[in-house]
This record gives structure tokens, sequence and C-alpha cells, in this order.
């Protein structure tokens, strides 16, 4: 089955509240906030060659960045 997460930004709880109630009778979405600390947030801004190897794991999504800043919450599916 397809799963859809979004995560949501910090600063956009309300959002995060309204998605949730949207979503709630989907059993395949995941509404969550954001919950990387600064640290990870700012490795993902690195050039990828740089960053340490420990650090570069299924949470290095520099789109994910981008779409928290731009959108304020990111989407995405695992198949």
């Amino acid at each position: 089955m397809i799963r859809h997460y979004f995560i949501v930004a910090r600063d956009q709880t309300s959002l995060c509240e309204y998605l949730t109630r949207q979503f709630a009778s989907e059993q395949n979405v995941e509404v969550f906030m954001d919950r990387r600390s600064g640290r990870d947030r700012r490795l993902a801004d690195r050039d990828p060659s740089t960053v340490e190897r420990r650090a570069t794991d299924r949470r290095n999504q520099p789109f994910v960045d981008t779409q928290l800043r731009s959108l304020g919450y990111a989407m995405f599916r695992v198949d």
C-alpha cells in the first residue's frame, strides 16, 4: 500500500492540526510536525560530500527543507 506523509514546519501548528483533521479517516496518510533539531536541518543545507556519513540517513532529504521553507509543509509518498 502506498503511504503518504506530511511533515509540517514547527511554526505551522494550525496547518498541522488542519491536515490531521482532514486526513483522520485515511489509513495511509500520516501528518506530523518536523522533529529534526537545528543541527539536523543545517546538515541538510550543506554540500552532501562534506556531511558526516552517520548524518546521511533517510531523513536527509533536501526537497523537504525547501518545501518546509516555501510551503510550510512537505509531502512525500512511500510505495
